[in-house]
C-alpha cells in the first residue's frame, strides 16, 4: 500500500504536460499539481478570462486558442514562457506581455473581430518583446500596414497572410527594418498583384530572406534584383546630372547669340561686294596665327585627285590564250560557216585560219571544233 502511494506521488511530481482541452470549461479553476508542468493545453474551451496561472512558474508553452478571450492579462508571473498561442479569440489589442522576457513565439492570428473593430498593437509591449521575439503570427487581423512591428529587429518568421495590405509600399518600409527576417508569408493580400511584387519584397528584406509565400527565393531572382537596383541607381544619377547640364546650356546661350550676330554682320557686308569669312569675325585676328592668313581658307580650286594607274599585263602566254579563245568563240557563234558553200568554209582555230574542206559534213566539223576548244581551254606552260 505504501509503495503504491509513493509511486502515485512520483507520477504527480513528474507530470510535465497537462491536457485540459475540449473540456467545455468556462473559466480556469485551481489546477493541481503545478510544480513541474511545462506545457498546458487549454484550447477549444469557453474560457473568457485568463486567470489563476500564477503558480505555473516553469511553464514554457501555453495553448489558449479557440476560446472567448477578449484581453491579454495576468501573465506576468510566467517568467519562463517561450510559446504563447492566443489565436481564434476576440482579442483587440496586443498588450501586457512586457514581463515575458523569454517569449520567442507569439500566435495571435484570426481574432473574431466585429465589422468596425481593428486590431491594435501596444508600442511599449513591442519594444519590450524586441530583444527576444522570433516568430509572430498575425494572420487575418484586417491590418492595413505593419508599421508598429518595426522595433522587432530579431524577428525571423512573420506570418501576415490574408490582411488588407493594398500595395507593397505598405510592407516594404517595415520589412527593410527587420534585419533577421528569414520567412515571410503575405498570401491572400492585395499587395501580391503589384508588378514585380516578389522582387520588390525580396529587395526590401535583403539577402537573408529565404522563403516568401511558401516558395524559396531562387538565385536568378536575386540576380535580377541586383541588376534592377544597379539600373535604378544609374537612372537616379543621370536624373541628378540633368540640372547641371541645363545650367551649362544657359551659360553658353550668350556665346551662341554673339556668334549669330557676328554671322549676320558678315552677311550684310557681303552685299557690298567683298566676301568676308564668317568664322574670321568670331576668331581672333589672323596675325595671332603665324604662317596662316585665316583659320578656314576658302578657295575655288578643286584639289587634285591622285590616281594610281595599273600596270598593263605583259604575259605572252595569257595574251595568246585570251585572243585564241576570243577568236574561237566568235567563229563558233557565227552562222556564216553553215551558209557558205563547203569548199569556201573557213573558221578560226587557235588564232589560225582552217579550211573545212568539201568532204567532211557540217556535224563532224562542229565536233572537231568542240574538241579543239576543250584542249585549248586547258592552260599550258612553256618551258
Amino acid at each position: 500500500m505504501t509503495k503504491h502511494k509513493v509511486f502515485s506521488k512520483k507520477a504527480k511530481t513528474n507530470l510535465t504536460h497537462l491536457y485540459l482541452n475540449d473540456k467545455n470549461m468556462t473559466k480556469i479553476n485551481n489546477i493541481y499539481p503545478t510544480k513541474n508542468i511545462l506545457v498546458l493545453y487549454l484550447h477549444n474551451n469557453q474560457i473568457s478570462k485568463i486567470e489563476k496561472l500564477g503558480a505555473f512558474m516553469h511553464l514554457t508553452h501555453l495553448y489558449l486558442q479557440w476560446n472567448n478571450l477578449r484581453k491579454i492579462e495576468n501573465l506576468d508571473s510566467l517568467k519562463n514562457l517561450k510559446q504563447l498561442y492566443l489565436g481564434y479569440n476576440k482579442i483587440t489589442r496586443l498588450e501586457n506581455l512586457g514581463n515575458l522576457k523569454k517569449l520567442e513565439q507569439l500566435h495571435i492570428e484570426r481574432q473574431q473581430l466585429d465589422g468596425a473593430m481593428r486590431f491594435d498593437f501596444d508600442p511599449e509591449c513591442l519594444f519590450a518583446l524586441a530583444n527576444h521575439l522570433k516568430v509572430l503570427n498575425i494572420k487575418k487581423l484586417k491590418l492595413a500596414n505593419v508599421d508598429a512591428l518595426e522595433p522587432l529587429w530579431k524577428l525571423e518568421i512573420l506570418l501576415a497572410s490574408e490582411n488588407n495590405f493594398k500595395s507593397t509600399d505598405d510592407i516594404t518600409p517595415v520589412i527593410s527594418a527587420l534585419y533577421s527576417l528569414r520567412v515571410l508569408d503575405l498570401q491572400g493580400c492585395s499587395a501580391q498583384r503589384d508588378v514585380h511584387y516578389r522582387e520588390k519584397v525580396t529587395a526590401a528584406a535583403g539577402h537573408k530572406l529565404l522563403l516568401l509565400d511558401g516558395k524559396m527565393i531562387s538565385q536568378s531572382t536575386r540576380n535580377f534584383i541586383k541588376n534592377f537596383q544597379t539600373v535604378k541607381l544609374e537612372k537616379q544619377r543621370r536624373a541628378s546630372e540633368k540640372p547641371k547640364t541645363a545650367d551649362n546650356t544657359t551659360g553658353t546661350g550668350t556665346t551662341a547669340s554673339n556668334s549669330k550676330a557676328s554671322f549676320d554682320s558678315c552677311v550684310s557686308e557681303r552685299g557690298s561686294g567683298t566676301f568676308v569669312d564668317p568664322f574670321s569675325a568670331v576668331l581672333p585676328p589672323a596675325h595671332n596665327f603665324p604662317g596662316t592668313h585665316t583659320l578656314f581658307q576658302v578657295t575655288n580650286r578643286r584639289p587634285a585627285c591622285t590616281r594610281v594607274l595599273r600596270k598593263p599585263i605583259k604575259s605572252p602566254l595569257l595574251t595568246k590564250t585570251m585572243s585564241a579563245n576570243f577568236c574561237d568563240e566568235m567563229a563558233f557563234r557565227s552562222n556564216d560557216l553553215l551558209h557558205q558553200p563547203p569548199a569556201a568554209a573557213v573558221c578560226m582555230l587557235q588564232g589560225k585560219e582552217i579550211k573545212a574542206g568539201v568532204a567532211p559534213a557540217a556535224a563532224a566539223f562542229k565536233e572537231k571544233l568542240r574538241a579543239h576548244r576543250k584542249i585549248q581551254s586547258l592552260p599550258t606552260i612553256d618551258h
